[in-house]
């Protein structure tokens, strides 16, 4: 199996798409919809999020020990059998959603119909499965405290690294639409009557808001329009004080030391006084109402037609932001863009066109990015891929 190369860069990122998933909205529905017992996938959650904690240790750990070497071997197949669960019972939430859809039968034909459908067969399964999955992965968990692994780093995708506006265009794949449909409301002169319009930017992480806003950012059109722009990254503090000393050490570009927040809120209300401009906060995790209106009634002193960018996971945190516009839920990658993701990563300037099993290979790993941007970088980056790399180019020169 082509995915029995790939090491610790992917293995970290499985994991974080596995968890992504089984908390997704989608996911949830479809649980409760059915009235499927959620526990035992509540459990399988608890699990990956144990085995999450201990990964930066065992991947460091793994060259020197075999024992964790082949315990993360294993545990990656193990990760790639729950992921497959999870593509089933996706599988099966798409044909209950078609079949619903269906109204050409009578309402007793579609009774009998959901009685003899294979619907029965899978909720008495996938109990079963779901339970085995979270028993396998268990004994995961109970050996890494025989192999003295320690937590530390949640993972390699982790929310909260600082980010700026710099981004390198030629690296991105597959976010033209959203830019262009987001991009014409921050042209538009028409906010909803609103004074300064806000734009919320939601998904998972990893799935590349904050790259979405980049693009945005350093768009030149953009750039003309606005008389100011400003970079804030909030991540999981909305401490008011600390919010307005970020977004005025962005705008006026000098670090500031006070901690008044009266002087702070003023210099940031001058500094935005008669001036249309472009603020983007990125990575928000949380936010108080109240705190966020005491912002706006600064923001306000700008011009009309200035915007606001906001990036969040939490779709409760762009609700409480006010935006103008129907929240841009972002979508995941098409498995196409993804492997041309990893390619660059993998690869750079050189064309893997020819090395076509390293291709194969490639394309199958970048189905299990699950459409998220930053799994595939991290994948194409990862030295177990280089790995591959390189023991097929040496094969093709024999």
């Amino acid at each position: 199996m082509a995915m029995a190369f790939v090491g610790e860069g992917f293995l970290s990122a499985a994991v974080e798409v596995l968890l992504n998933r089984i908390i997704s909205r989608e996911f949830q529905h479809f649980f409760d919809s059915k009235k499927l017992d959620i526990l035992p996938l509540k459990k399988l959650r608890i699990t990956l999020l144990s085995l999450q904690a201990v990964l930066n240790d065992a991947e460091e750990k793994q060259i020197t020990n075999p024992a964790i070497k082949e315990w993360l071997d294993e545990l990656t197949q193990a990760v790639f059998d729950a992921e497959d669960l999870l593509d089933e019972i996706n599988t099966e939430a798409l044909r209950c959603k078609l079949e619903a859809k269906s109204l050409s039968q009578s309402t007793t034909d579609q009774v009998l119909s959901f009685f003899s459908s294979p619907f029965n067969h899978f909720q008495k399964a996938i109990h079963s499965k779901i339970h085995a999955v979270f028993q396998r992965l268990e004994q995961f968990a109970l050996q890494k405290d025989i192999l003295q692994l320690k937590e530390g780093v949640s993972s390699r995708v982790w929310h909260g690294t600082p980010t700026s506006s710099v981004v390198d265009e030629s690296t991105i794949y597959g976010r033209d639409g959203d830019k262009e449909k987001l991009k014409s409301y921050l042209m538009s002169e028409d906010a909803s009557g609103c004074k300064i319009g806000v734009i919320s930017i939601v998904g998972m992480g990893g799935l590349g808001k904050t790259t979405l806003a980049k693009l945005l950012y350093n768009d030149p059109n953009v750039q003309e329009k606005f008389d100011l722009k400003a970079w804030a990254h909030i991540s999981n503090d909305f401490d008011v004080c600390k919010v307005t000393k970020t977004i005025l050490e962005s705008v006026t570009f000098k670090s500031n030391d006070t901690n008044n927040l009266n002087i702070l809120q003023v210099e940031l209300q001058q500094s935005l006084s008669n001036k249309r401009f472009l603020l983007v906060l990125d990575d928000i995790w949380d936010g108080s109402y109240v705190d966020w209106n005491n912002l706006m009634d600064i923001f306000s002193a700008g011009k009309m037609g200035s915007r606001i960018i906001i990036t969040t996971g939490d779709e409760s945190v762009a609700r409480a932001m006010q935006t103008f516009l129907p929240i841009h839920r972002l979508a995941s990658l098409t498995t196409e863009d993804c492997w041309s993701l990893l390619a660059k990563h993998a690869f750079g300037v050189n064309d893997c066109s020819q090395q076509s099993k390293l291709e194969v290979i490639g394309k199958e790993i970048a189905k299990k990015c699950d459409g998220l941007p930053l799994a595939a970088v991290t994948v194409g980056g990862s030295s177990s891929y280089q790995i591959i790399r390189r023991l097929l180019e040496q094969g093709t020169k024999e």
